[in-house]
């Protein structure tokens, strides 16, 4: 599976799947995981998606870029839940005050969140 990395993205959309080949969690996954497993694990937990396009300013990529990023980081988080035994999750990533902006970036973030959806629902 072709992976790209984020040196390139500045330049190109991301074309990640949603669930790329696992590598082994750091020290700091490992034992965030183990402190969590200490205590109750939620049968539910909520997501909001918000900043990416400050994020992508930030960095100088496109925002189509940072909205790629902000998937991908949620495919992160979604294994987080998956191996914390989390069954339930909610992911809050369009809001109605979204669609005032630009017809083009709304455009492109409903095609982005279909392609993404599309490769979630042929891996899993």
């Amino acid at each position: 599976m072709a992976l790209t990395t984020r040196s390139d993205r500045g330049n190109q959309e991301s074309n990640s799947a949603w669930f790329p080949e696992r590598k082994d969690p750091g020290f700091i996954q490992k034992f965030c995981c183990k402190v969590i497993k200490a205590g109750e694990i939620p049968k539910h937990v909520a997501f909001i998606m918000d900043g990416n396009r400050r994020y992508a300013l930030k960095m100088n990529y496109s925002r189509i870029i940072g909205h790629s990023m902000g998937f991908d980081k949620l495919a992160e988080t979604l294994e987080w839940c998956l191996d914390l035994g989390i069954k339930e999750v909610t992911v809050y990533a369009f809001s109605i005050e979204n669609f005032k902006r630009s017809k083009k970036e709304v455009e492109d973030l409903m095609k982005l969140a279909k392609g993404k959806f599309d490769r979630l629902l042929l891996e899993r």
